[in-house]
């Protein structure tokens, strides 16, 4: 390869990465541009934590700042950036998601400069992926993670990750990874296992399996979180009403006053209508548009879903604007979820100190109108896989 296409590629990436340090400099109250120093709380916890493994401490009490909420497995991954300064290991952090969120638009068809001025977009502009990068929190990496191991090429049906003469891994081992370390992509896995892609959900759940055994090499703190988790106890047990929070068990929390059962038990429903949603999809020839509606059950069925968690609604208004198969109204329904998702205008409502609770009912419909349409999304793949399949019912009979 040539100087000037080397040149050239330093560029495209320079470019996104300059916004994601641009925003990681800006969001959030005390950060510098210039001098710059970021205020990336999520990657400042990170660090610490990976500090303390390395110190043999317990990082999942600490007296001061944010708690530690993922597997110990996920702080096993945090080492490295405890062994550097932060600003070195936040640099390192914006380029990995940089390339992360590069590579799921590349696998999308997109590249060349439109790829870079893409990727800049989303990170100035697509309020989660904008949070996530000022936050430095992990959604983005995740999502590439699920993206890379199943999503089919525009150019051809086969997945990423391989190589000339075959996979350099079975398909299903980066979702079961991302969910050793956040449990919410378990929901593709599950969804791909009843689709019939038996060998791919299997696979996730034995590299799920072996990465949370790798975590046992902390024993201490893995017995304990494991224990808390099937006790209910998330780490964010008091921040269910949040306005933030755009899941299912948020709206309930929101609308009752409390995070009850009733509003668990709504959200093992949407769960279940997702799921199914995408089996239907899926069985419809819409492989692509079937992962990104599990990548968004997982987000509305999850009892806290920060806004900034929304980082698949990239993938979904991608793969819905090229879903020309599906019918007109349920591709625009998907594109307006996503811009609504994308701007955020419950945003503008007040936050915190419970004031949700005391919200008028215009102020609840703004804030749980996106929860509404992921559901609304969910239900209508249902309408447009059976509108699909009719219309290629007489194409096959024909044959």
């Amino acid at each position: 390869m040539g100087i000037g296409k080397w040149v050239k590629r330093l560029g495209m990436f320079l470019l996104p990465l300059l916004a994601a340090m641009y925003i990681a400099g800006t969001l959030i109250p005390g950060s510098e541009l210039w001098p710059w120093h970021p205020g990336i709380l999520d990657l400042e916890v990170y660090q610490r934590t990976g500090q303390m493994v390395l110190a043999g401490e317990d990082f999942f009490h600490v007296a001061d700042g944010l708690p530690w909420i993922y597997p110990p497995f996920a702080a096993l991954l945090s080492i490295p950036f405890g062994l550097v300064p932060l600003e070195v290991g936040a640099v390192a952090w914006l380029a990995l998601c940089v390339v992360a969120l590069g590579a799921v638009l590349r696998r999308l068809g997109i590249h060349g400069w439109w790829l870079s001025l893409a990727v800049a977009a989303c990170i100035l502009f697509v309020e989660p992926v904008r949070e996530t990068i000022g936050f430095g929190q992990l959604g983005i990496l995740l999502v590439a993670a699920v993206c890379l191991d199943s999503l089919p090429s525009r150019s051809s049906s086969r997945p990423v990750l391989r190589r000339r003469n075959g996979r350099i891994l079975p398909e299903g081992w980066l979702t079961g990874l991302a969910t050793a370390v956040k449990l919410t992509p378990a929901v593709i896995a599950v969804y791909k296992f009843f689709a019939g892609e038996r060998k791919q959900g299997l696979t996730a759940f034995a590299s799920f399996c072996a990465a949370t055994a790798l975590g046992f090499v902390l024993y201490g703190p893995s017995l304990y979180y494991w224990n808390a988790l099937a006790h209910g106890e998330t780490g964010v047990n008091g921040s269910f009403n949040y306005a933030t929070n755009q899941s299912v068990m948020g709206v309930w929390a929101r609308l009752s006053g409390t995070p009850s059962s009733p509003g668990l038990l709504l959200s093992v429903v949407v769960i279940l209508l997702g799921v199914i949603a995408a089996i239907s999809m899926h069985k419809s020839g819409q492989a692509a548009v079937a992962l990104v509606l599990a990548g968004l059950t997982s987000l509305l069925g999850s009892p806290v879903s920060w806004s900034h968690h929304y980082v698949w609604i990239v993938p979904l208004g991608i793969v819905f604007w090229q879903a020309k198969a599906l019918p007109a109204w349920y591709r625009w329904l998907g594109l307006a979820y996503t811009a609504w998702v994308a701007l955020a205008p419950f945003k503008a409502l007040p936050r915190d100190n419970d004031v949700e609770l005391s919200y008028e009912w215009w102020q609840q419909l703004v804030c749980n109108a996106g929860v509404g349409l992921g559901i609304a999304l969910l239900l209508g793949a249902f309408f447009a896989a059976r509108s699909m399949r009719a219309e290629m019912t007489p194409v096959a009979a024909g044959r």
